[in-house]
């Protein structure tokens, strides 16, 4: 059992893994990430699947950091496949469910079993958000809640400029129709609302009067919430990666729903509530967005609850304890 053991990450979900290994990293430890573009083949415009030579040139790339990881930490049920092969060094792995794989996918019958098996195979388990505590550990009776995790140092500060900010994709699993409302009572209200031109449901957001952003590279969506008086989260029970980003970059967070509390077994320093409650509370926020911040707290709540390096110690004991 190494007492610092060698560990490759593979694959990521909203940068979790890189922001684990940089914390990591900083503290002395031998754990590397392999991110997606590394992961999964890339496939050529206007083909549908990649071709041999860059599927086998991926699995030659994760063989060869296999070897020389002594445990992976597998990011999302189906990276699982990557390590299957024969020809890919065994190793013991830990599997995050970050969401969609264990919410979702895990219940179609075609892929139930797969996935179990997945989910069976690991060393460990871990899942990422509140709302998959009991299918996580339906599937796994011992899977552990380790929260997401952002990387504080790379936030601009907060320059709001008058406008709302929804900080999610338009999409049912990010609680659709509850932001589309509250963007309709917005606008209807005169308030400048922008949002992403990502999501099923963006075309909707747009009819109703939301300027659309294009997708961009992630500093560029950092610095779009960092303009925003008040930014809206996802309308569920939990909190992204965007919703901690905006909340550490110091702008006031409003979301529709009944949520979890935080890690910290309190109620989160948001508003939310109904489609009435979150609408009245932004247009009070916006009247004057620096007190609404301090009067929330959620700053300073970010950085103590979903930053990486106070949860590298209890990872990398587990890591120990399952490495051979």
């Amino acid at each position: 059992m190494p007492t610092n053991p060698r560990v490759l990450h593979l694959n990521d979900c909203a940068f979790v893994g890189a922001n684990l290994v940089r914390a990591a990293r900083a503290q002395g430890l031998q754990w590397r990430l392999l991110p997606p573009e590394l992961t999964w083949p890339p496939v050529r415009p206007g083909q549908s699947r990649p071709t041999r030579f860059e599927t086998y040139r991926t699995l030659a790339r994760i063989g060869v950091a296999a070897a020389r990881a002594d445990v992976i930490h597998v990011h999302y049920a189906t990276t699982v496949a990557r390590i299957a092969p024969r020809y890919i060094p065994t190793r013991p792995y830990a599997l995050h469910l970050h969401g969609t794989d264990i919410r979702t996918l895990w219940h179609q019958p075609e892929r139930h079993a797969r996935l179990q098996s997945y989910i069976d195979g690991a060393a460990h388990v871990y899942y990422s958000t509140p709302d998959n505590a009991e299918d996580a550990t339906t599937a796994r009776p011992d899977a552990e809640y380790l929260p997401v995790v952002f990387d504080p140092s790379s936030l601009p500060s907060w320059d709001p400029q008058g406008y709302v900010a929804f900080a999610s994709r338009w999409e049912e699993v990010k609680g659709l129709e509850g932001m589309l409302q509250v963007a309709s009572r917005l606008v209807a209200a005169g308030v400048p609302v922008r949002g992403l031109d990502w999501g099923p449901g963006a075309g909707d957001a747009a009819r109703l009067g939301v300027e659309l952003i294009p997708k961009a590279p992630h500093a560029d969506y950092l610095q779009f919430l960092a303009n925003a008086s008040v930014v809206v989260g996802q309308a569920t029970r939990i909190l992204s990666v965007s919703e901690l980003e905006a909340m550490a970059i110091g702008a006031p967070l409003a979301a529709v729903g009944d949520h979890y509390p935080g890690p910290d077994g309190r109620p989160l320093p948001i508003r939310n509530g109904d489609v009435d409650a979150v609408f009245s509370a932004i247009m009070d926020d916006l009247a004057d967005p620096e007190s609404a911040a301090r009067e929330l707290g959620s700053q300073r709540w970010t950085l103590e609850n979903h930053t990486a390096p106070g949860q590298i110690a209890g990872i990398q004991e587990t890591y120990r304890r399952i490495s051979r």
